[in-house]
């Protein structure tokens, strides 16, 4: 028992022995990932490779040291001299340990059988002399029966407390020879045996709990490293984007399906070892270009090399019109990894965004300098007005005054125009046949595009009908085919066609209109930009460049869609999307005219202007007087106010919508119609102008459909139709 013992706390100082040395072990990695990487001439050749094998098999005891005869590390930098010294004395002492530990446990186990057999012999001896002296005793019994008894006794209850004590020895020993054997197979279930002995029995156990819990723990951290293998491979095997990862000597190293998936590569096409120059080839096939961050062209022999330095990032442009982008991070211990996600949809969705802001910006730009553009007209076309029906004239003048008219009107038009791309022109909505509208303009296209341009029309939404402005939809459909003629100089075809689908990215029902000619094509860098105003390809003076941007604005405040599609040299589409009429209503058909019925004034009638533009406030009063009113200005709202308190009643007000003060003119409009003459004592009419669009104005000065409205630019007999003097 006494070598038993000792055998024992040698195994328990050996094993606390190894966790020391596998601890140093941890440092030395530490030391080994943090020195500097410099030259190596050491050459490893396949043969020594081999032989380095085949002596792991049979004697990996003596592997370490040919290893270091052959790499010869002392002849290295200090740094790795020193580790490898320390790294052999410690696996040459890792292998005294384990032949030790090996003799040991062969020790234990044969000293336990010792003892069981000692233990045994002790028991077969003792009967044998029990035995000797029940004979013994025989001889005596006619001497003393009670004395033969009592001794029986005796010796039957020492036997038995020793065999119990022999059984209870024996079991605890195969107890732990037990769990020792459960352990060495694997099984995790085992537990510390039970037994309450302060004995060399007891130390046995306690030396097994220690080795059995450091053989769970390993087991324990054996299983959640396979799974985090398993969890990391899930991942890396599911990502969506592509994933590749290459070494410090630039071969590949692994690579996941969404790597293949986007380049299109099959399981052949790549291996393990694979040089970098060879998979870039694979995936360089097709016609591309490579960008950075500031859309400035790279290249890969520059990012080859930073790519195992720093972080890199750029963007694979290929002609097919698909985007990928590479983002490659170094690895601590030497290589690279990137990451390889297709930005082709998110790209074209960011295009879409980026195109839609721009247009709306630039339909907020134009819209407010059609406003300001209308109050100068305004003040331009009064005064022209008044300097034409002012006599005497020479035919020099009239002639001028006649030249600045129409150039004038001409300003007044283009502004509609620049109201039409910025949605904010007054259109006149009517239900409309749509294949018959194209049907009925069909002879005016073919008049308009000339003799050497065929026109065909495939319509196929008979009595389908669309709530818009017929005139405006005209004007559109001949502007896309003078743009179309221009395009096919030497001739060609023009086509017509309809047909009943959605809004796109929508399920509202719609009518598709496509004008389809074979002329030259729109070149791709132009096709982005064909809506803007003023942009246009043609010579100066041959095109404003508003035609597709007035046509743009009229198809979105009709609540359509315009689609424009080309391919350079052989054809263009335009397609107008426009909203199906579901249920037809008869729209009365409006006008200019019709919106303001005149105004019957008496003769010598009084009327306020308000307007605080002076050029305006200028031309409009003295057309106003040349009419014959009476006519008193004022710059702002609250002046009237205070001038109606004074009992000065004119006959009629006409106000501008943005005055000097804080009440604008809607405000004053509906503030004295609310009032009907009980407290400012004024009912009469109350004309508003503007040179804003009357759906902005509803939008944001809240102008009611009851209320007199004319825009800006109008001229004299615009007013002498409002205001009429009766008989």
């Amino acid at each position: 028992m006494d070598d038993l013992q000792v055998t024992l706390e040698e195994l328990v100082s050996l094993v606390r022995e190894e966790l020391y040395i596998r601890e140093d072990s941890l440092a030395q990695q530490f030391r080994i990932r943090h020195l500097n990487k410099g030259k190596n001439d050491s050459t490893v050749t396949d043969l020594q490779g081999l032989t380095w094998l085949l002596q792991l098999l049979e004697n990996p005891s003596a592997l370490p040291e040919n290893i270091n005869k052959v790499l010869n590390f002392k002849s290295q930098t200090d740094s790795v001299r020193i580790i490898a010294d320390e790294l052999l004395t410690a696996h040459k002492r890792l292998i005294e340990i384990h032949e030790r530990k090996n003799y040991l446990l062969i020790s234990i186990r044969a000293k336990s059988e010792q003892l069981s057999a000692q233990v045994s012999y002790f028991v077969g001896d003792l009967q044998k002399k029990v035995t000797r002296q029940r004979q013994d005793v025989a001889s005596f019994v006619s001497n003393g029966e009670n004395w033969i008894i009592g001794i029986s006794v005796f010796l039957l209850l020492g036997l038995s407390r020793l065999y119990l004590y022999s059984q209870r020895m024996t079991k605890d020993l195969e107890a732990v020879t037990h769990e020792m054997e459960q352990l060495s197979l694997g099984r995790v279930d085992s537990q510390k045996p039970v037994t309450h002995r302060n004995d060399e029995i007891g130390t046995l156990v306690d030396a097994f709990e220690v080795f059995r819990r450091d053989a769970l723990r390993r087991i324990e951290v054996t299983a959640e490293l396979s799974e985090q293998k398993r969890l990391l491979e899930t991942i890396f095997d599911n990502m969506n984007d592509g994933l590749s990862v290459f070494s410090e000597k630039g071969t590949l190293v692994a690579w996941n399906s969404g790597y293949q998936k986007l380049f299109d590569l099959s399981d052949d096409d790549l291996q393990v070892g694979m040089l970098l120059e060879d998979v870039q080839f694979l995936i360089n096939r097709g016609q591309h270009k490579n960008l950075n961050i500031e859309n400035q062209q790279v290249y890969m022999e520059e990012i080859n090399v930073s790519r195992h330095l720093r972080f890199q990032s750029f963007e694979r442009h290929f002609d097919s019109g698909k985007i990928v982008e590479f983002r490659s991070k170094p690895m601590p211990e030497g290589g690279f990894v990137t990451l390889y996600t297709d930005l082709t949809e998110r790209k074209s969705v960011e295009s879409q965004l980026h195109q839609a802001q721009k247009m709306e910006m630039l339909g907020q730009l134009t819209g407010g300098v059609a406003h300001d553009f209308n109050n100068l007209l305004a003040a331009i076309m009064g005064n022209l007005q008044m300097l034409s029906d002012s006599r005497p004239q020479t035919k020099d003048q009239a002639r001028y005054i006649d030249r600045a008219l129409v150039v004038s009107e001409k300003s007044s038009n283009l502004v509609q125009r620049l109201l039409s791309f910025s949605r904010r022109q007054q259109l006149f909505p009517v239900s409309i046949a749509i294949d018959d509208l194209i049907e009925g303009m069909l002879d005016l296209v073919e008049y308009s595009v000339g003799n050497n341009i065929q026109v065909a029309h495939h319509l196929h939404c008979p009595d389908v009908f669309s709530l818009i402005d017929p005139s405006q939809l005209e004007n559109a459909l001949l502007n896309l085919a003078l743009n179309s003629a221009s395009a096919m100089p030497k001739g060609g075809q023009l086509t017509f066609s309809t047909k009943l689908c959605v809004l796109p990215d929508s399920d509202i029902p719609a009518v598709r209109i496509r004008v389809e000619d074979t002329g030259e094509g729109i070149p791709e860098d132009v096709l982005s930009r064909i809506f803007e105003p003023f942009f246009t390809t043609k010579p100066v003076g041959k095109g404003s460049g508003l035609g597709l941007s007035m046509i743009y604005g009229f198809v979105k405040q009709s609540g359509g869609e315009i689609v424009v599609t080309s391919e350079l040299g052989k054809w263009t589409r335009v397609c107008l999307f426009l909203p199906k009429q579901l249920t037809f209503e008869e729209v009365p058909k409006q006008s200019i005219d019709s919106l303001i019925a005149p105004i019957l004034l008496p003769e010598c009638s009084s009327i306020w202007l308000v307007e605080d533009d002076e050029e305006v406030n200028r031309v409009m009063r003295e057309q106003l007087e040349k009419m014959g009113f009476f006519v008193q200005s004022f710059d702002r709202a609250e002046t009237v106010f205070n001038a109606l308190k004074k009992s000065i009643i004119p006959d009629a007000i006409v106000s501008d919508v943005n005055l000097a003060g804080t009440i604008n003119g809607v405000e004053l409009a509906h503030i004295i119609k609310k009032d009907n003459g009980r407290t400012l004592g004024f009912n009469g009419p109350v004309l508003l102008m503007s040179g804003l669009p009357q759906e902005k104005l509803k939008q944001n000065y809240h102008l009611d459909k009851s209320d007199l409205f004319i825009s800006k630019p109008f001229t004299i007999k615009d007013l002498e139709r409002i205001f009429q003097m009766s008989k």
